[in-house]
Order: structure tokens, then C-alpha cells, then sequence
């Protein structure tokens, strides 16, 4: 047998291995991309899923976590063990026509949506150096804010 024909019976699985390892990496990129709009992953990193109540219930602000139990990014669990009280307050507390220059808000920070605006996070004023915010509140949409409190002690 000449090298040719030897070399020329191996294209077929060479070619096949190769076609196995690409299909196997696009289902990986695939699951990967897929998973990132799945709410529980979307609460454990603190990123906002687009759409209306897409906000997680954990933000990260300053090296600390803030938790908001009004909402999850869309997870059926929040909705499950929210308290009678919790179903019936309102998703955010409504801006009252003031702006936020007059409300004394300040905005320290930005919650990452995934394709989307991002959403702002502000302070009630300034929070002295050193010293840890208790509470932050999120822009979850225009006239619409949601107030995050610190998770653990300050």
C-alpha cells in the first residue's frame, strides 16, 4: 500500500473527530449562554435579567450583599415562599415626582443587565468613608425603585 492510500483512509476520521469535538464545544457555549438567562443564576451573580421585575433579590454593592425579598429575576421559588404580606405590597415604591437631586439620593453604583439598560443603584446621601450603607435603593424602572438592605451586620 502506498503512503497516499494510507494517508488518505484517515482524512475520514480525522474529519469526523474534528466534527465531534465542534459540535461538542457549541453545545457548551450553547448551555453556557442558555444558563445565563436562568433567574437562579441571575440571583446568585446579582445580575438583572431583561424585562419587567428581572432584577435579582441579591445586589452587590461596596463588597457587601443587599437583598430585596420582593423580588428574584422571575424565580418560581420567590413567588412560593413569599409571606400573604409580601403578595400583597407593592413590586416598588413609586417616585413621588420628586427627582432624585432633590430627594437626596446619590448614585454609587450600577446593577449589570444582561441585554438590557442597566439599573442604578443609589444611597440615601453621602455615606461617610469607611462607614457601610444599610440600605441602597434600585432603579427598576423609570418612577420605579426598589430598597435592598444589607445582608449580616455592618
Amino acid at each position: 500500500m502506498s503512503p497516499l492510500t494510507l494517508a488518505s483512509t484517515n482524512v475520514p476520521s480525522r474529519f469526523r473527530r474534528r466534527a465531534v469535538m465542534v459540535s461538542i464545544a457549541a453545545l457548551v457555549v450553547a448551555g453556557t449562554l442558555g444558563a445565563t438567562f436562568v433567574p437562579k443564576v441571575a440571583n446568585h451573580f446579582g445580575y438583572a435579567l431583561p424585562g419587567e421585575r428581572g432584577l435579582p433579590y441579591q445586589v452587590h454593592y461596596n463588597d457587601r450583599d443587599y437583598r430585596n425579598v420582593l423580588t428574584c429575576a422571575g424565580a418560581r421559588w420567590c413567588e412560593d415562599e413569599k409571606t400573604p404580606e409580601q403578595r400583597t405590597r407593592s413590586y416598588c415604591t413609586p417616585d413621588s415626582g420628586e427627582s432624585v437631586r432633590e430627594t437626596g439620593l446619590m448614585k454609587v453604583d450600577d446593577v449589570f443587565t444582561l441585554f438590557g439598560s442597566s439599573h442604578a443603584v443609589f444611597t440615601a446621601g453621602v455615606v461617610p468613608r469607611g462607614e457601610t450603607a444599610t440600605r441602597v435603593i434600585v432603579e427598576a424602572s423609570h418612577d420605579c425603585y426598589l430598597t435592598y438592605d444589607l445582608v449580616g451586620g455592618p
